[in-house]
């Protein structure tokens, strides 16, 4: 038997967070629903959905969910000749699923990535059935650490000379240590460059809109339902609304829609 380690129960969390805020919407989902996780990284959050009795399945850009697809089968909570993940095509964001597969499809950490929108939603929207949700969390340009390479505001301000700055004062994620501070400044000025996309709220909100109709941003639902110390500001938000506005502005993005029958 496996040992249940903190990521699991991370990411157990995460699961609950987003059935409460679904629940919030009116969109619950059940034993009979199909769900995607676009951009499923390892495929945790695949795991956790199928341990708990449903059909989720991923995908991603590269194949980093080997490992979780192999301990499903041993824990036999797929068949054996059953394939959970598939991969998207780099150039044309295709997701490797049929037309009006899924009732819900979510990502956690990767609309910060996305380098073109417009195909991106595309394909949700061709993927969901009609009736359809889809929830997103990511962070802010504008949060104060930048949660890939730890760097203050490097969400904002991205030119190799600050970059480099903070790598000298010795500023470094889980992948650098032992770097020097020259190497870390060029890879976190081309992984900012090329692999993230931080745009602002109207955008986005502009174009997901032209697919999906019903489109808003839910961080008050995020704020009463997920993890951390920003559950203790849910009580704050009955009497300032706007504290949402702030969390979305300056922390996590939470993003809604619905594709419409």
């Amino acid at each position: 038997m496996r040992k249940v380690t903190e990521a699991d129960l991370k990411t157990q969390q995460f699961v609950k967070t987003q059935k409460n805020i679904l629940n919030e919407l009116g969109c619950d989902i059940n034993a009979d629903s199909i769900i995607l996780d676009f951009g499923c990284g390892a495929g945790n959050e695949v795991y956790q959905f199928r341990k708990m009795g449903y059909k989720a399945y991923g995908c991603d850009i590269d194949n980093y969910y080997y490992e979780v697809q192999g301990r499903c089968r041993e824990e036999k909570i797929i068949n054996p000749d059953e394939t959970i993940f598939g991969k998207i095509d780099r150039n044309t964001y295709r997701i490797p699923f049929a037309d009006e597969t899924f009732d819900y499809v979510f990502s956690n950490q990767v609309f910060e990535h996305l380098q073109n929108y417009p195909e991106a939603l595309s394909e949700i929207y061709r993927v969901l059935k009609p009736g359809g949700y889809s929830l997103h969390f990511f962070p802010s340009g504008y949060r104060l650490i930048e949660c890939h390479v730890f760097v203050p505001f490097a969400g904002i301000f991205r030119g190799y000379n600050y970059l480099a700055f903070w790598a000298f004062l010795g500023i470094r994620n889980s992948y650098q240590k032992g770097f020097n501070f020259r190497k870390v400044a060029k890879g976190n000025f081309e992984y900012l460059h090329k692999r993230t996309s931080y745009l602002d709220k109207s955008r986005i909100y502009n174009m997901v809109f032209r697919q999906f109709k019903n489109t808003s941003f839910v961080e008050q639902y995020f704020i009463k339902h997920g993890a951390g110390r920003l559950r203790h500001l849910y009580w704050l938000t009955k009497k300032l609304p706007f504290i949402a506005s702030l969390v979305r502005t300056f922390h996590t993005r939470v993003l809604f829609f619905k594709k419409l029958r």
